[in-house]
């Protein structure tokens, strides 16, 4: 049985992923200011400066779910990423990838509070690969006064981030903020 959003914590460092930062960068091309056709600007409702993403993954089918694109059909590995270290990456998490993106925040760049969805629809992970000291994940369950915040280190670690539950980022530094953002289809990953 899967379990629900307020079963989960806000946050987990999944101890059997491990990656080599270096190695993965060296998989994108992370020029997105020349290469707008990978990349694609995020709603400006989110961010107040430029907050970009790669699609690495893409949906096998045009299905929609209550108006919103649904992440478990985002299956298929673009060409350029199979066979490399990207590929090697997603196959260590122990519950099926789906969508998956290279995230750039820009200095300065935000995304307002919001809920994705509950657990039992999909899971979402975030390997941090640039970082600095003020770049932030906050989450907030119903009920709670503050929010918990936390600095994601670029370690090599893959953190559970439960966006079930009102969360917010931020990069106040002054280098870009990059992540790859990993969702999966089950939950055998938080074990």
């Amino acid at each position: 049985m899967l379990k629900k959003r307020n079963e989960l914590p806000n946050f987990y460092k999944v101890p059997h992923v491990k990656v080599d930062i270096e190695k993965l960068l060296s998989c994108f091309d992370l020029n997105v200011d020349e290469h707008d056709q990978l990349y694609q600007k995020c709603g400006v409702h989110f961010t107040n400066k430029e907050y970009k993403q790669g699609y690495i993954t893409y949906p096998s089918e045009d299905v929609r779910i209550r108006d919103r694109a649904d992440e478990r059909l985002y299956t298929n590995l673009h060409e350029q990423y199979k066979g490399t270290y990207v590929e090697e990456v997603l196959n260590m998490f122990k519950s099926p990838y789906t969508r998956v993106r290279l995230v750039v925040k820009k200095p300065g760049a935000y995304i307002l509070p919001h809920i994705d969805y509950d657990s039992t629809f999909s899971v979402r992970y975030f390997i941090p690969l640039v970082t600095n000291e003020w770049s932030y994940v906050a989450i907030k369950r119903k009920g709670e006064q503050v929010p918990e915040l936390k600095n994601l280190k670029a370690d090599g670690s893959a953190y559970f981030v439960n966006v079930g539950q009102l969360h917010s980022a931020w990069n106040f530094g002054k280098e870009d903020c990059i992540r790859l953002i990993v969702s999966v289809n089950g939950q055998k990953d938080l074990h």
